[in-house]
C-alpha cells in the first residue's frame, strides 16, 4: 500500500495539483475526495505508510490486568476458551465470557508460551488397486439400512416393522471375485461394528484365505469414524490377523463402488422380492443363508464374464476350502453380548481378543452343523 500511494501522490503532484482541485484529483484516480486529503496530510507528517486501524478509544475493551491473568492461566493450564471460561471463576476468582477470552488470546499470541496449534491436515487416502488386486486383497466394507424408501414399498416397510426385523445389513465384498458376506444387526454401533470386522476375519482365515487383507470403509462412527484413538487401537489389532484398514475420504461412495452396487442387487433381487415372507429373525437369517449362497455361487455376475464370484475365487486360491461357499449370515447384536462382558471400546485394551477371536470361529462351526442346506447337487 504505501507504493501505491506513494505513486498516486506523485502522479496527483505532478498532474492536478498545481490546478488546486481536489474533485478533480479524485474523480481521475478514482478514490474518494477524503482519500485525497489523506494522502496529503500523509505527506505532510513525512510518512505515507497505513496507519492502524484500531479504535483510538475502546472504554469496553477487558482492563489489562484481567487480560495478564487470563493469559497467565492459558499458559499453566494449556485450557481451550471454553474451559478457561469455566476455570477461571471457579480458581482465579473472575469471570469472563469465553468469547472475549478467545479475542484475549489471538490479541496476545506473542506474550503466550504455549503455541497454537491449527488443525491437523487430513492424510491423504493411500492408492488402492482394485485391478490387479488377488483375491480378498481388497475387500470393501459398508452399512446398508434395510428399510430404504426408495427401494420398499410402505407395505414392505411396515411389514418388517411389525415383526420386528433387524434394521442394518453389514457387508464385505471382495473386488476381485465379488464374493460376498453379510451379517445383521438392530443397531449400528462400534460395538457391532468391531464384532463384523472380527468375523470376517475369523471366517475367512478359517477357510485358507492368507492373502493381506486390506479393508476400505467410509468414515461412518461404526468403523472408527472421527475417532482417532479408535482407528489407531483398531488398525493395531487387526494388524496381528494380517490385515490393514483404510479408510475413504468423506462423501466418495465411490471409493467403495463394489460394495454400493451390490445394495442395489440386494434390493432388487432379496428384500423386494422376499420382505412379506420374513416374519422372524430366524425366517430372515435363514433367507439371507439362501440368498447369500445364491449370490456366490449361482448368479453370474456381468462384471465377472458371467461367472460367479466362486469360480474365479478358486481360480486364483486354489487352496481356498470349499466349504467357504456356505457363508452363514449371523447377528451381530447377540454375538457381541454372548462373546464376554466388554464393550466395543474397551476390547480393543484386552489382549486376550484372539483367544476370542478363535472362540468365536469356533461357536460359527459348530453352528453350521444344525443348519440344513438345500442346495443343487452340482455344487457339492
Amino acid at each position: 500500500m504505501f507504493r501505491i500511494y506513494y505513486t498516486i501522490f506523485k502522479l496527483w503532484i505532478s498532474s492536478v495539483y498545481q490546478k488546486g482541485n481536489i474533485s478533480e484529483a479524485a474523480r481521475v484516480f478514482g478514490i474518494q475526495r477524503t482519500v485525497v486529503y489523506d494522502i496529503l496530510k500523509k505527506e505532510e507528517e513525512g510518512d505515507l505508510r497505513d496507519r492502524s486501524r484500531a479504535p483510538l478509544h475502546s472504554p469496553y475493551q477487558t482492563p489489562a490486568e484481567v487480560e495478564d491473568r487470563v493469559i497467565e492461566a492459558k499458559t499453566q493450564t494449556h485450557l481451550g476458551t471454553k474451559r478457561l471460561s469455566v476455570y477461571l471463576p471457579k480458581y482465579e476468582k473472575i469471570k469472563v465470557p469465553y468469547g472475549t477470552i478467545r479475542h484475549i488470546l489471538r490479541r496476545n499470541k506473542t506474550r503466550l508460551t504455549y503455541s497454537f496449534k491449527g488443525r491437523k491436515k487430513a492424510e491423504k487416502r493411500e492408492f488402492v488397486d482394485w485391478y490387479s488386486a488377488k483375491p480378498f486383497q481388497v475387500v470393501q466394507v459398508d452399512l446398508k439400512f434395510i428399510r430404504d424408501r426408495k427401494a420398499l414399498t410402505s407395505e414392505q416397510i411396515l411389514h418388517l416393522d411389525y415383526y420386528g426385523i433387524p434394521n442394518y445389513q453389514w457387508g464385505a465384498i471382495d473386488v476381485n471375485s465379488r464374493f460376498k458376506l453379510i451379517a445383521y444387526s438392530r443397531e449400528k454401533t462400534w460395538t457391532n461394528g468391531l464384532m463384523f470386522y472380527l468375523w470376517v476375519i475369523s471366517w475367512l482365515r478359517s477357510q485358507g484365505v492368507r492373502e493381506k487383507i486390506v479393508f476400505t470403509v467410509d468414515q461412518g462412527e461404526e468403523w472408527g469414524g472421527k475417532s482417532w484413538m479408535k482407528i489407531k487401537e483398531l488398525k493395531k489389532l487387526i494388524s496381528g490377523f494380517g490385515c490393514k484398514l483404510i479408510q475413504n475420504h468423506k462423501g466418495h461412495p465411490e471409493e467403495n463402488a463394489h460394495l454400493e452396487r451390490s445394495h442395489r442387487t440386494d434390493d432388487e433381487e432379496f428384500y423386494i422380492p422376499r420382505a412379506f415372507k420374513i416374519r422372524s429373525e430366524k425366517d430372515l437369517l435363514d433367507e439371507a443363508l439362501g440368498y447369500i449362497y445364491y449370490y456366490n455361487n449361482v448368479r453370474e455376475h456381468s462384471s465377472l464374464n458371467y461367472q460367479t464370484p466362486y469360480q474365479p475365487l478358486k481360480k486364483h486360491l486354489p487352496e481356498v476350502d470349499r466349504n467357504i461357499r456356505f457363508v452363514i449370515p449371523i447377528r451381530l447384536d447377540k454375538v457381541s453380548v454372548e462373546m464376554g462382558s466388554w464393550s466395543g471400546y474397551h476390547v480393543l485394551a484386552q489382549h486376550h481378543i484372539v483367544s476370542h477371536t478363535t472362540c468365536f470361529s469356533n461357536e460359527l462351526w459348530g453352528r453350521s452343523g444344525n443348519i440344513t442346506f438345500h442346495l443343487p447337487p452340482q455344487f457339492f
